[in-house]
């Protein structure tokens, strides 16, 4: 009789410390999830949406990838699925740990690296919101835990093992987190994106500092990366050798550049040097004449495009990947087919709602795809048929 008791009493421990476990997963995804300002929990969770080894080129990097270049207009315009795995102000030491969830998750033709990590003048590799930023937002796995046993300081692992510690207070903030909180648990029924990642700001950028870009595409003038990131961009570079990691190709993106961020320039031209040294090609779009012909308007501030910027930018980029890196159309099945088409579709209105806003000169705001952002742009859609 004591026997089957104490058998009674440790299933319902049991079940209990269960009941537990899964509510403490749930609240951590969800209600109590780091929604931060940028969407990275959003624009991660949606890239885990994608079918594994459904996607032709992932864009690793930071918010210059997710903002500069548009997968469904690269799908619509070249035939390629991409997805930017990127989070803003990406650190140089989360680079080894990315390359491995992509290859974890997808088979890509071409891996295309930002190397903004790599050109940061100031401590972004010990920054909180830099770090969480991506691996808040990253599924548990060997890699995650790797990173955070090698990145994180001891005395602060376990927060980032369970973020809900970290973010337990987010309660007091609601109701506002339950736009974001809805679209992930929304998204994640829909088992896709319609942006794929992408996101803009609407807004047409007046700069107070004349921007220097048009004296770029000749100038090859170098400066020392800062002695906290070459390091790690060379580690970086041993780790795809070491692996035989070859279907890459390393980037810097376009940028409004002034007498003050020119050392940043610099930086990107040594960057550029290490890494074709090194072996692996790089494109320098900071000294692209086409590029760098862009004005000012076609950004929402010194470092992003608008989505203006962002359809010239996407067009140069797809006509690289093709024509230089021979990247072929998708092999997609009917159901992923109809949903790329259902992207570029919603893409068609969301770029319409976006430059209405630019146009009219309504307040900037991010065109995050929140549920009521995509509410928006289809009201818009609907009204303007």
């Amino acid at each position: 009789m004591k026997k089957k008791l104490y058998v009674t009493r440790a299933i319902k421990l049991l079940s209990f410390g269960l009941l537990l476990v899964l509510a403490i997963l749930f609240l951590q995804q969800y209600p109590l999830s780091n929604f931060d300002d940028n969407d990275n929990r959003l624009r991660m969770d949606g890239y885990y949406l994608e079918d594994k080894n459904s996607l032709d080129v992932v864009l690793l990097g930071s918010s210059e990838m997710y903002s500069g270049v548009i997968p469904a207009k690269l799908y619509e315009d070249f035939g390629i699925t991409s997805y930017p795995y990127a989070t803003s102000s990406g650190t140089a030491g989360a680079m080894v740990t990315q390359m491995k969830e992509i290859q974890r998750t997808q088979n890509p033709q071409l891996i295309v690296i930002e190397i903004n990590a790599f050109l940061y003048g100031t401590a972004n590799e010990t920054k909180e919101s830099s770090l969480r930023g991506y691996i808040d937002n990253v599924p548990m796995s060997a890699n995650k835990f790797d990173y955070i046993q090698t990145v994180i300081e001891p005395d602060d692992r376990v927060e980032y093992f369970f973020p809900i510690i970290k973010y337990h207070g987010v309660w007091t903030d609601y109701p506002k987190p339950w736009d974001r909180c809805l679209t992930m648990m929304h998204q994640e029924m829909r088992g896709y994106t319609y942006l794929r990642g992408f996101k803009t700001n609407a807004n047409v950028f007046k700069p107070t500092d004349k921007p220097v870009n048009a004296t770029l595409p000749g100038d090859s003038k170098t400066l020392a990366l800062d002695k906290r990131y070459e390091p790690k961009l060379r580690e970086f570079l041993q780790y795809l050798k070491d692996e035989k990691i070859d279907n890459v190709l390393f980037m810097r993106m376009p940028h409004l550049v002034t007498k003050q961020t020119y050392n940043r320039f610099k930086r990107g031209n040594e960057a550029g040097r290490i890494i074709q040294e090194a072996g692996f090609d790089f494109i320098n779009l900071e000294r692209d004449e086409e590029m760098m012909s862009l004005p000012a308007e076609y950004y929402y501030n010194l470092d992003h495009l608008n989505i203006n910027g962002a359809e010239k930018l996407t067009e140069k980029v797809g006509n690289i990947l093709t024509r230089n890196y021979n990247v072929q159309k998708a092999k997609l099945t009917d159901k992923q087919a109809a949903e790329w088409q259902e992207s570029v579709d919603f893409y068609h209105d969301y770029y319409a709602y976006v430059t209405d806003r630019m146009a009219k000169n309504i307040k900037p705001k991010g065109m995050r795809e929140t549920d009521a952002v995509i509410k928006e742009v289809r009201d818009f859609a609907a009204k303007n048929k």
